[in-house]
C-alpha cells in the first residue's frame, strides 16, 4: 500500500499556523514598542533602564506556556466529541484569541499599563490554548515518513501569515515616542479578523473525526517506519537510546530559539537605537519571504540529507549569517542578511518538529508537541529576561553585543544536535502525492 500526502488538505490545516504566526509577528514588533512607550509615560523610563522590565514582561507568557502548552496537549489528546479532538481548543482558543488581542491596543491608547499587561496574559493564555492541538493536527493525520514535506508545507503557509502581520507592522508603524494618538490599531483590528475568519473557515470545512478515521491505516504503516531506535507504542516507555535523543533534540531546539528569540524581542529597540530607524518589521518580512520561497523546494534536498543533516546546515547558516550581521552599517544592509538567514531557518523547520513528533504514537501527539514547546517556550522565556538584563547592563554600547549574543548561542545549538542518533529508514513503500 502506497503512503499517500494530501496536499490540499495540509495546506487547509496550515491556515492555523498562519493565524498563529500573523499574530505572532505583529505582537513580537510591536509589543516591546508598545511596553517601551508606556513605561516611559507612566514611571519615566528612558533609554536602558526599559530593558529589564520588558524581558520579564515578555517573558511571562512564555512561563505560563511552559505549564499550559502540554497540559492542553494531553488534554487534547483526551477529547472526544463531534468536533474533534483538536478542533475543540482551536476553535475556543482562537474565538479568546481574537477578543484579548486588540483590547491590547485599546489599553495602549488610554494609556492603563495594568491593564495592557493584562489583556497580554490573557491573550496569551488563549493562544496556549489552541497553539499546541493546532499544531498537532499535521502529525495527526501524516505518517511519520511524510512528516518532513507535509511541516514544509505547513510552514509556507504559516509564513504567508508572518508576511502578512509584517505588511500590517509596516504600513501603520510608529516610533516609541510619538503621541500616542498618532498610533494606530489597524494591526491589531485586522489581525482578529483575518483570525476569526480562519477558525470559521476551519469549523466549518475540516471535519476532524472523519479525516481521522480515513487516514487509521495509512498511520498504522507509518509506525513501522520511525526513524527511532525502537518503535513508539502507546503503553511503552521510550527506549533509553530514544529517550537520550529526545533529550538532546529538545536541548538543541531550546539553543537554537534562545538565540532567535533574544533578537526577535530586542530587534525592534536594537534598530532604533543603532541606526535610528523604525524598519525592523520590514526585515522580518525578508526572513519570512525567503522561508517562504523555500520551503516547498527543499522538501526534496531534506529527504535525501536526513533530517538531522537539515537541520545542521540551517543552523550552520544562521551562524554565518549572524556573524556578517554584526558587521552591517544601517536596515538595508541586513536585508540580504535576513535572506540568508531565513533560508537557514526553513531547513531546521521543516525538520525540527518532525523529528520530536517521531518520538510520539498515534496516542500521544499532543502531549509530546507540548513537551516540544516546553524547550521553545523556556528558551524564550529565559532569554527575555536573560537578555534584557544583560543588554542594560552593557548601557549605551548595547547595541555591539547585539548579533554576538545570538551567534554564541547558535553554535551551541549546533553543537548539541552533533550529538543526535537516528535510525537510517529505507521506505519500503512509494510515497504518493495526492492533491
Amino acid at each position: 500500500m502506497k503512503l499517500k500526502l494530501n496536499v490540499r488538505r495540509t495546506f487547509f490545516i496550515g491556515l492555523a499556523f498562519f493565524a498563529i504566526l500573523m499574530l505572532w509577528r505583529v505582537h513580537l514588533v510591536q509589543t516591546p514598542l508598545l511596553l517601551r512607550r508606556l513605561l516611559y509615560d507612566n514611571f519615566g523610563y528612558t533609554e536602558g533602564e526599559y530593558f529589564g522590565i520588558i524581558g520579564i514582561i515578555m517573558a511571562i507568557d512564555n512561563v505560563l506556556a511552559i505549564f499550559l502548552l502540554p497540559l492542553f496537549g494531553l488534554w487534547s489528546d483526551r477529547t472526544k466529541n463531534r468536533l474533534g479532538k483538536r478542533m475543540t481548543f482551536v476553535i475556543i482558543g482562537g474565538t479568546l484569541s481574537v477578543i484579548f488581542f486588540p483590547l491590547m491596543a485599546v489599553m495602549f491608547v488610554v494609556n492603563r499599563i495594568w491593564l495592557f499587561i493584562a489583556m497580554l496574559a490573557l491573550m496569551k493564555i488563549a493562544m496556549n490554548l489552541w497553539r499546541g492541538p493546532a499544531v498537532s493536527l499535521m502529525p495527526d493525520i501524516t505518517p511519520k515518513p511524510l512528516r518532513p514535506k507535509a511541516n514544509a508545507i505547513v510552514n509556507f503557509v504559516g509564513y504567508l501569515g508572518a508576511i502578512l502581520g509584517g505588511l500590517l507592522v509596516m504600513i501603520w508603524s510608529f516610533q516609541w515616542n510619538d503621541a500616542m494618538a498618532d498610533i494606530s490599531l489597524m494591526p491589531f483590528y485586522l489581525t482578529a479578523v483575518v483570525m476569526m475568519a480562519i477558525v470559521l473557515i476551519l469549523l466549518f470545512k475540516f471535519k476532524e473525526n472523519k479525516v481521522n478515521e480515513e487516514m487509521k491505516e495509512q498511520m498504522e504503516i507509518g509506525e513501522t517506519l520511525s526513524e527511532t531506535q525502537e518503535r513508539v507504542e502507546a503503553n511503552k516507555p521510550l527506549s533509553k537510546a530514544d529517550k537520550k535523543n529526545l533529550w538532546i533534540v529538545m536541548a538543541t531546539v531550546f539553543m537554537a530559539w534562545f538565540a532567535f528569540n533574544a533578537i526577535d524581542t530586542f530587534g525592534s529597540n536594537f534598530e532604533q537605537d543603532a541606526f535610528g530607524t523604525d524598519n525592523w518589521g520590514m526585515l522580518g518580512i525578508v526572513l519570512a519571504l525567503t522561508a517562504l520561497v523555500a520551503f516547498l523546494p527543499l522538501i526534496k534536498l531534506t529527504k535525501k540529507i536526513g533530517r538531522k543533516n537539515s537541520v545542521l546546515i540551517g543552523m550552520g547558516i544562521n551562524i554565518f549569517a549572524l556573524t556578517i550581521a554584526i558587521f552591517m552599517p544601517n536596515t538595508w544592509a541586513l536585508i540580504p542578511v535576513f535572506m540568508l538567514s531565513g533560508l537557514g531557518w526553513a531547513l531546521v523547520n521543516i525538520s525540527a518538529f518532525p523529528i520530536v513528533v517521531e518520538m510520539a504514537s498515534l496516542k500521544n501527539i499532543g502531549l509530546i508537541t507540548g513537551i516540544y514547546y516546553i524547550a521553545t517556550q523556556s528558551a524564550q522565556a529565559l532569554t527575555s529576561v536573560g537578555a534584557g538584563f544583560f543588554f542594560r547592563a552593557l548601557g549605551p554600547n548595547w547595541t555591539n553585543w547585539f548579533w554576538i549574543y545570538g551567534v554564541v548561542f547558535t553554535v551551541f545549538a549546533f553543537i548539541l544536535c552533533l550529538f543526535f542518533k537516528p535510525r537510517k529508514v529505507e521506505m519500503p513503500v512509494a510515497e504518493e502525492v495526492a492533491s
